[in-house]
């Protein structure tokens, strides 16, 4: 498995917009040699990679409730579109909530239709009367109008996905890019957004990526779809809760290799949410935090020759 992460160098020596797929069929590019003097290899925290997991995992859970509850709402024969603009899914309680409406001319929220979910199983979600929502929805319908206005305006896409995060002091909104092609997905175009309680006071705008970057997985001439595809970080040194997020939700994209173009340690994302970090040179797993959110033991150190032994080169 570490030796198919060399092909993926060339890719990211490409950078963010030149981003591809990459099939097993290809040939591997040469292993990059090390220098008399290796540099040491710095990598982000392990409760960087904790919370990047823990986080990925609740934004999946979000997209599979906001998916069903979407399909549910495309299905009804009462739906009225002129009564929403605005969608979000957030947990409360032992529930998961998907609600759609709009503002009124007085500035207030006015939900139309609402679902619910068990909290373990946020894609089972059920019609739900707007009536008994839980209190405190119109703050976080202004946060994700806010921050998917703003998105819009950066990317003029107006098919994008909100994750709200309440917490103890705000609320965090992610806007992820929709898409409805199965061989082409989009990475990149992200924002993570920082609102006071209220959602009325934008705190933070932090974009993600630096654009869009599509990830193609059509088929090529013998019918064999990508393995993997890889892309180059310039504005962040690990990988992202929404690029785990998005190989989680769809496993067909098959792994997602993130890392700086110059160097030498990439981090392999799989579908089942374990994260490895792999230096290139020597072909080594350097640290693995796996899918049940422990880590696997460091390699093993070579051990010292004593004084005496006799000498070997390795």
């Amino acid at each position: 498995m570490v030796r198919g992460l060399l092909v993926a160098v060339v890719v990211l020596a490409l950078g963010c917009r030149a981003h591809s797929g990459v099939t097993q069929g290809e040939a591997q590019a040469p292993a990059p040699q090390p220098d008399a003097a290796e540099k040491p290899v710095a990598l982000v925290t392990d409760a960087e990679l904790v919370r990047v997991q823990k986080r990925a995992r609740y934004i999946v859970a979000s997209e599979q409730g906001a998916i069903r509850a979407t399909d549910l709402l495309l299905e009804r024969p009462d739906l009225d579109r002129t009564r929403m603009n605005w969608f979000f899914t957030v947990p409360r309680g032992n529930a998961w909530y998907a609600v759609f409406g709009r503002f009124n001319p007085e500035d207030t929220f006015v939900p139309a239709y609402a679902y619910r979910a068990p909290i373990e199983f946020s894609g089972e979600m059920e019609d739900f009367p707007v009536a008994s929502l839980p209190e405190g929805m119109e703050a976080v319908a202004r946060a994700v109008s806010t921050a998917c206005e703003r998105v819009y305006q950066v990317h003029g896409r107006k098919q994008l996905n909100p994750v709200v995060v309440e917490e103890d002091d705000g609320i965090t909104v992610y806007v992820l890019q929709g898409f409805d092609d199965s061989n082409l997905y989009l990475l990149g175009g992200d924002f993570r957004f920082r609102f006071s309680k209220d959602g009325r006071q934008k705190l933070q705008e932090l974009p993600l990526h630096q654009g869009l970057i599509p990830v193609s997985i059509a088929p090529d001439g013998d019918g064999e779809r990508p393995a993997f595809s890889a892309h180059a970080h310039v504005l962040f040194p690990g990988p992202l809760e929404t690029e785990l997020a998005l190989v989680m939700l769809y496993p067909v994209l098959g792994g997602l290799f993130v890392g700086a173009s110059d160097q030498d340690c990439i981090y392999a994302l799989s579908p089942d949410g374990t994260i490895r970090a792999v230096r290139l040179s020597r072909e080594e797993i350097l640290r693995e935090l796996r899918s049940d959110g422990t880590f696997a033991p460091p390699p093993e150190a070579p051990v010292p020759a004593k004084e005496g032994d006799a000498g070997v080169v390795l």
